[in-house]
């Protein structure tokens, strides 16, 4: 079977095609956690607590509960598939390549929450059960988990 394809439009095309790539390939990045500024709870700096529990304390004392990159890892599946879905959107027009970026953002954060609202492993040690009163790791106040967010840079 062959098949025979005639392209139209000269300039104008040419014009379109650039525009459709610089919406595509704008150099823009997704950032997924705690920013700089995102507060802080007992006077420490929730950008530390996020740091601490996503790779665990130097003297093993606290272990490593990645509520960051384990979840984003666990769920790169559907990012893609929302990249994919989104990318043609950006393409036609109907979205910015900012906002494309702005709803992926906001999905990967959606996981990184739900991972700490469903738990993550390893479970508390007996002693902090006892001293907050809950058994779900990470969360205390739900501070942490309520600063997780996105930022989408140029």
């Amino acid at each position: 079977m062959k098949v025979n394809a005639e392209v139209r439009g000269g300039n104008k095309l040419a014009q379109k095609l650039r525009q459709i790539q610089d919406r595509v390939a704008a150099k823009r990045r997704v950032l997924v956690g705690l920013p700089a500024g995102s507060g802080e709870q007992d006077g420490t700096l929730l950008v530390v607590i996020g740091a601490v529990n996503e790779y665990g304390s130097a003297d093993g004392y606290i272990p490593e509960r990645s509520f960051l990159r384990v979840p984003i890892r666990q769920n790169q599946d559907n990012i893609k598939k929302a990249f994919r879905s989104l990318t043609g959107q950006v393409a036609r027009g109907d979205i910015t390549a900012f906002q494309m970026l702005d709803q992926i953002g906001a999905k990967a954060a959606g996981y990184c929450k739900e991972a700490i609202s469903a738990g993550i492993e390893p479970a508390n040690a007996e002693s902090t059960v006892r001293a907050k009163g809950s058994s779900t790791p990470l969360i205390d106040e739900g501070i942490l988990r309520a600063a997780i967010t996105h930022v989408v840079e140029d």
